[in-house]
């Protein structure tokens, strides 16, 4: 019964997790990478170490923020006015008789300036601002990406840390029934069948183990290479996961929809639209140029003003077509607006039947079928050493067990993914990689 007790204390302590999960602080984007000290002691990782490297880190983060830093510049250029035009003309030069040379000479000096209409520059910013507005929600969106990508892949490190943790103890109890069972069919109390039934028992755990070795390997490099590479070897401490708690209501999660960036970048898409649509509408009209200067008659050393002001005339280009895909262009965004709520509700409310089926799944596990089958092979192992059970009883008995606890470890992984699925949908941790002028708030889990 102290095997039996060891193994329900190891589990426990393996899967418990703390009462509160600390909110990701931003100071905490200036955490050193995790790096090996010696190659025996690699280096605990914690969730909120990881997704701070990963912000720091991420090109395709850092790609985004670039995008964001060229629309804001382009922003400030659409407001610039025209520049002026200087022009100088001479007149009356190198002709035949009176004209020959430059005496009889008129020289113009002049400066025109185009002057945009009213609508123009205005709306030419405000498409400007909408892009740049829209460039910001797409790099929050892909912070909020990379947060939970990284979360996902620390818990998939953690769940394949306790999957070789499981096997590992399989593997030592299959070594062990093996050792009871050659004992007992070398004293005849079993036929040899079953020496050969425990040897191929233990073969088959150690198989397993190799292949989640492997697999904890693989997903270890996925987790480091979303924190940019080059962290060393690491542990990951599963206690720095959020606890399994339950989930809020539906309705809860329904009313973040609007504020998260993936709503607000197709508001900004009909914003933008409206404002080009307006833009096109205001380029219809031709702006006129106004033009000062001074002429100079070299004949009669005589000066005098002259000033002008012409207008394109609208014969051939009225900008009918550009109007034309402006509206086209708005009626299409207010669409995917309206697409686009539909289809976010129905995902989440896919998602959190998911979420709430995973923790439904994952506490029934921890409550009830784990500790039935610690019971179970407990009973089973401690009747086949006294012989009241035979070695299938205690097969059965130990397969139940480790079937339970892979399948809790699989239970904990579902609800470690749909919790960060649904975190990302409704934008928890937006304000979390705050930077550079962040347009969303921050939303506290």
């Amino acid at each position: 019964m102290k095997t039996k007790s060891f193994i329900l204390a190891g589990l426990l302590a393996a899967v418990s997790l703390p009462p509160a999960f600390p909110a990701y602080a931003q100071e905490q984007a200036t955490i050193n990478p995790v790096v090996q000290e010696t190659p025996a002691t690699p280096a605990l990782l914690v969730l909120d170490q990881a997704v701070a490297w990963a912000l720091e880190n991420s090109p395709a983060l850092g790609a985004s923020s670039a995008r964001a830093d060229a629309a804001t510049a382009s922003q400030s250029q659409a407001g610039v006015l025209p520049n002026p035009e200087i022009s100088i003309e001479a007149e009356n030069i190198y002709g035949s008789g009176p004209y020959d040379g430059t005496s009889s000479a008129e020289y113009t000096y002049s400066v025109s300036q185009l002057v945009e209409l009213p609508g123009k520059r205005g709306n030419r910013v405000r498409v400007a601002d909408a892009e740049k507005t829209k460039t910001h929600y797409v790099r929050d969106a892909a912070g909020l990406d990379l947060i939970r990508d990284v979360t996902v892949a620390f818990a998939e490190v953690v769940a394949a840390q306790q999957e070789v943790t499981i096997l590992e103890e399989e593997q030592k109890l299959a070594t062990e029934v093996r050792d009871s069972v050659v004992a007992k069919v070398e004293a005849g109390k079993e036929p040899p069948i079953q020496k050969n039934k425990a040897e191929i028992e233990r073969t088959a755990s150690q198989i397993a183990l190799d292949r989640a070795r492997r697999n904890l390997s693989a997903k270890q490099q996925s987790l480091s290479s979303l924190m940019g590479g080059k962290v060393g070897t690491f542990i990951v401490a599963a206690n720095s996961l959020p606890p399994l708690s339950q989930p809020q209501s539906l309705e809860s999660y329904r009313v973040r929809l609007d504020q998260t960036p993936d709503v607000k970048i197709i508001d900004t898409s009909v914003h933008q639209a409206r404002a080009g649509l307006s833009l096109e509408k205001a380029n219809a009209v031709p702006d006129p140029t106004l033009s000062f200067g001074i002429r100079d008659s070299r004949d009669n050393n005589a000066q005098a003003f002259v000033a002008g002001v012409s207008f394109p005339f609208p014969v051939f280009n009225r900008n009918s077509a550009g109007i034309e895909r402006a509206g086209h262009d708005l009626n299409a965004a207010m669409l995917d607006q309206r697409g686009a709520q539909l289809s976010l509700e129905a995902v989440l409310t896919g998602v959190y039947g998911d979420f709430s089926s995973a923790y439904g799944e994952a506490t029934t596990l921890k409550a009830t079928v784990l500790p039935g089958a610690e019971e179970a092979f407990g009973v089973a192992r401690e009747g086949y050493k006294a012989g009241k059970f035979g070695y299938l009883e205690v097969l059965d008995a130990q397969r139940t067990l480790f079937n339970a606890r892979k399948q809790f470890n699989e239970a904990v992984l579902d609800y470690h993914r749909q919790r960060a699925t649904i975190e990302r949908m409704t934008a928890i941790h937006a304000g979390q990689h705050n930077d550079k002028g962040n347009t969303n708030e921050t939303v506290k889990n």
